[in-house]
Formats: structure tokens, C-alpha cells, sequence
């Protein structure tokens, strides 16, 4: 508490650490200017409530027995707040009466195939070039048409004759007019289509048709109203004094200072007494509720502390707080002596930068 920290103590705790024990009230005599500053460190998790509603839409007969329902309107249904504020949930629920299931639309879950267009088959490119003929003359007759050449003069004797190895056209069927490696087609032949032109659609594998993706294929949509009741957590926090102490200041008192704590879980919970005065107007504006709050947690902690400048060592600011075995003492130069420290580096570099200068002259 700030009461128990007395100024007679405090100047007899610099005294002993200076030297100078039962000599407290002489420092008071010669001057001491001490300053009170309490240190508090407020940390406030709040959980956040929002609620919200929206349609929602299942494939089939979809299962929503499981999940709790509400009746009216979803801001007056009762949710209990989560017991650590600290933790994000959501909390499904469905309005009651809301859920029916409707016929889907497709036919009877099967939709036209978007790959094929409903052809349960595709067209198939043309295959390689045959190796034996590079497709340039696959049949004498036809061209690899199946028809007559056009313009083409009918054959004497000796086309009739043709070169050894020819064989029978597969497009006109005329003998000995086709290369033999190709027969007449002037590409190699097409695995996947056996030169037919079409190959069968991979995706609805010929059945013109697919699953209906909206449905998964059962024809039936389930529907229904959702509510949803989410909690999220807010943290802030608060720390005095302002300005702070030094930093070398709090990290000694936060790791040695003898902290009194304190946890409020409501928001109508009163403020610790030994809270120190200075603090409580600023501890109950950032403990006031915010909109949506169902729940929180706050961790007050607070630590009396006092600044004392002593006239007999005007280089150092004693910062005295209590600890875990008694009255702590921390000596802080005093901003004279930072400025006279600063002042002095200052010289030395300067003169530094002088003797470098005269040296490459």
C-alpha cells in the first residue's frame, strides 16, 4: 500500500545504502526532494459478443438434429458467456421450424455434361504423320480421302502397275494404291480414337450426363435459418505513472518489487481500497463496460515507489520501492550528470576528430 511507505523510511534506506545509517533525518534536514510515484499495471481481457444470422444450405438430407435451436429472435436467446474471456468461441444454433427440404431442381441429381455438351464424346486430333509416306501420297487413288482424286486422269496400264509393297486402301478399298505401313490413312493410327474421329468423354464417360455438384446427386437440398453467437476477446491494458520511470527502474521493480495483486471478474466488482488514489480514476475509466461485453478478467497490480534527490550527491536520483526482503534502493544518475557525461564524450570526439585532422595534414 502507498500508506505503507513512509518518507522516514525511505531516507533511512538511502541513508544505509549510501553509508550513512541512522542518518535518515539528516537528509530530510539538509533538503531531500521526494517524489511519490506509484506504479500500477492494469491488464483487462474482455469477451466480445456478436450475434448474427444468415441461410444456410446443406446437399441431401443433411442432419442438423445435433446442433441447439432458438425461438424468436436470436439477440433475446440466452448464451452463457464463456468462463475465460480470454478464449474465442462460436456457438452455432438453428431457429426452430426453420429447416425443410426441398426438391433441388437438376434431374434427379444429374446435370448435362459441361466437358462434351451432352455428347458423351469429343473430338480426337489427327495422329502423326505416317513415318513411310511423311502423309504426302497415302493412296495413289485417293489421297487418303476415300474418293477419287479430283482432276486425277484414269489410270493406264502402267499406273496400274504400281511399285512392290503397295497395298489395299483402307479409305477406297482399291488394291495396291496404299502405302503399307499407313494403308491409305497418311497418319499413324490413333490410339484413342481407332481413327474414328471421337474418343468417349473422360469425364461423363460417355453417359451424356454428371453428378449434380450442388446436390452430391440426390435431387434434395436441405435449408434452414442459422444463427450464430460468437465470443472474442479484447485485451488493453494500463500502466502509470506517466512519464514512466526509467527503464533500468521498471524492470527491477517488475522482477524484485514486492507487487500487491488483485483479480476482478465483473464489471460491477469494486477497486481494491489499497489501491493508491492516485490510480483509481484512471483503473475505473479503463475498467468501464464496452458494447457487446459478457464477460472478463482484469489483473490490477500496483507498487508504491519514490524518487528522492539527495543535495550531498547531486550525480544520482534514488528510486526506492519495497521488496521481497525489505526497502529497495536503486541509484539512477541524475539528468546533471547524464548531461555532464554527454558533454564530455562530446569533447572526446571532438578533439578526436581534431588530431585526425592535424594528422593527414
Amino acid at each position: 500500500m502507498a500508506e505503507s511507505l513512509s518518507e522516514d523510511d525511505v531516507l533511512e534506506a538511502i541513508a544505509r545504502h549510501i553509508g550513512r545509517p541512522g542518518q535518515g533525518p539528516q537528509l530530510r534536514r539538509t533538503g531531500a526532494d521526494i517524489t511519490r510515484l506509484p506504479m500500477l499495471d492494469l491488464r483487462v481481457v474482455r469477451s466480445v459478443e456478436t450475434r448474427t444470422t444468415r441461410p444456410e444450405t446443406r446437399p441431401g438430407r443433411y442432419d442438423i438434429s445435433g446442433l441447439p435451436t432458438y425461438e424468436g429472435k436470436l439477440r433475446d436467446h440466452p448464451v452463457e458467456p464463456p468462463r475465460n474471456p480470454a478464449r474465442r468461441r462460436r456457438v452455432e444454433l438453428v431457429l426452430s421450424g426453420s429447416v425443410r427440404t426441398v426438391d433441388c431442381g437438376c434431374d434427379e441429381g444429374r446435370q448435362p455434361c459441361s466437358r462434351c455438351r451432352a455428347k458423351g464424346k469429343l473430338g480426337c486430333d489427327i495422329g502423326p504423320p505416317c513415318p513411310a509416306c511423311k502423309g504426302v501420297e497415302p493412296c495413289t487413288w485417293c489421297d487418303g480421302t476415300g474418293e477419287r482424286r479430283k482432276g486425277r486422269a484414269t489410270p493406264g496400264p502402267a499406273r496400274e502397275k504400281s511399285p512392290s509393297g503397295r497395298t489395299t486402301c483402307l479409305k477406297c478399298r482399291r488394291p495396291r494404291t496404299a502405302c503399307p505401313q499407313c494403308r491409305g490413312r497418311g497418319t499413324e493410327q490413333c490410339r484413342s480414337c481407332d481413327d474414328t474421329g471421337f474418343r468417349v468423354c473422360p469425364v461423363c464417360t460417355g453417359e451424356r450426363s454428371t453428378q449434380h455438384a450442388p446436390c452430391e446427386g440426390t435431387g434434395l437440398m436441405t435449408r434452414w435459418t442459422a444463427g450464430s453467437v460468437g465470443h472474442a476477446p479484447e485485451r488493453s491494458a494500463a500502466r502509470l505513472p506517466d512519464p514512466a520511470p526509467p527503464l533500468r527502474v521498471r524492470r527491477q521493480a517488475g522482477r524484485s518489487g514486492a507487487w500487491e495483486r488483485a483479480t476482478l471478474t465483473s464489471a460491477g466488482e469494486p477497486l481494491p481500497d489499497a489501491l493508491d488514489p492516485a490510480h483509481v480514476k484512471v483503473a475505473a475509466s479503463a475498467l468501464e463496460p464496452r458494447p457487446g461485453e459478457v464477460a472478463r478478467r482484469v489483473d490490477i497490480g500496483w507498487l508504491p515507489l519514490m524518487s528522492v534527490a539527495v543535495p550531498d550527491d547531486p550525480d544520482h536520483v534514488f528510486y526506492v520501492f519495497p521488496g521481497s526482503g525489505g526497502l529497495e534502493v536503486l541509484p539512477i544518475w541524475s539528468r546533471r550528470r547524464s548531461l555532464r557525461v554527454a558533454a564530455v564524450v562530446a569533447g572526446v570526439v571532438v578533439l578526436l576528430l581534431l588530431v585526425a585532422a592535424l594528422g593527414l595534414m
